[in-house]
């Protein structure tokens, strides 16, 4: 679903809820707000996280425009030792197109994702003991908390390539601390990107007030925190990865 028509389906039942309630203006902006904000961040978190969310085959009708864009993105990544082997599509807000990529001598695995208004790269390499590294170009990869063992690096639009020569430089790092790869077999990339989702759901909803709480870090925009390297978020000797 688009998230424009997402966002106007909430806004008018929210109000349509104040006009029936006959509360003053003052009312709506100070509590009316809020409380808009607020239902569509739930109604949003748990429509995209759904049960029946399913991997789909992306559609023929209306997606083609989207489709040519990534097509032409997929030759700079192809370039770079990365082959093509998985794409799908899901009903989120906003609906997301994913081309997978995975390197060719290497346990990277490239995710190029396209939202509708934007597109946006995660490079990730998962370890033993549920370690994992994600590398990406958008700075809203870093607005949700995440478990300390999931390291993330942000290169807010940088090239693929600079990313990947990022990824490692941090991968080297993780692995010289004790890292152990566990390298993802393309045919069960589906089931480990599924169960990385559903994860980070139980994650975030295990705060107090957790709507609340992934506005707070959007407007403090809390994924600056993670705009450098590894190396520099845990410096040489500060990190254990066995303690986190």
């Amino acid at each position: 679903m688009k998230s424009g028509t997402w966002t106007a389906f909430v806004f008018v039942a929210v109000l349509v809820v104040m006009i029936v309630l006959d509360l003053p203006f003052y009312i709506f902006l100070v509590v009316g707000v809020p409380v808009f904000i607020y239902v569509l961040t739930y109604a949003s978190f748990r429509y995209s996280f759904r049960d029946s969310l399913r991997f789909e085959p992306i559609p023929d009708h209306g997606y083609r425009p989207r489709m040519k864009i990534m097509d032409r993105e997929m030759r700079s990544i192809q370039r770079l030792g990365f082959h093509k082997i998985d794409q799908f599509y899901f009903k989120m807000i906003p609906d997301s197109i994913t081309y997978v990529f995975k390197h060719k001598t290497e346990p990277i695995y490239l995710c190029l994702y396209h939202l509708g208004k934007i597109m946006t790269c995660d490079i990730f390499t998962r370890y033993a003991d549920d370690i994992t590294l994600t590398t990406t170009n958008a700075v809203e990869g870093g607005m949700p908390p995440r478990p300390a063992k999931n390291f993330l690096q942000v290169f807010n639009r940088a090239s693929y390539e600079h990313l990947y020569i990022e990824h490692k430089k941090a991968h080297q790092y993780l692995t010289f601390y004790g890292a152990r790869v566990y390298d993802i077999p393309p045919a069960e990339f589906r089931y480990f990107f599924m169960k990385s989702l559903k994860d980070q759901e139980r994650y975030i909803r295990n705060y107090f007030l957790w709507p609340a709480m992934l506005v707070g870090r959007t407007i403090a925009q809390s994924g600056k925190k993670y705009c450098s390297p590894i190396s520099e978020q845990y410096p040489e000797g500060t990190l254990n990865l066995y303690e986190l």
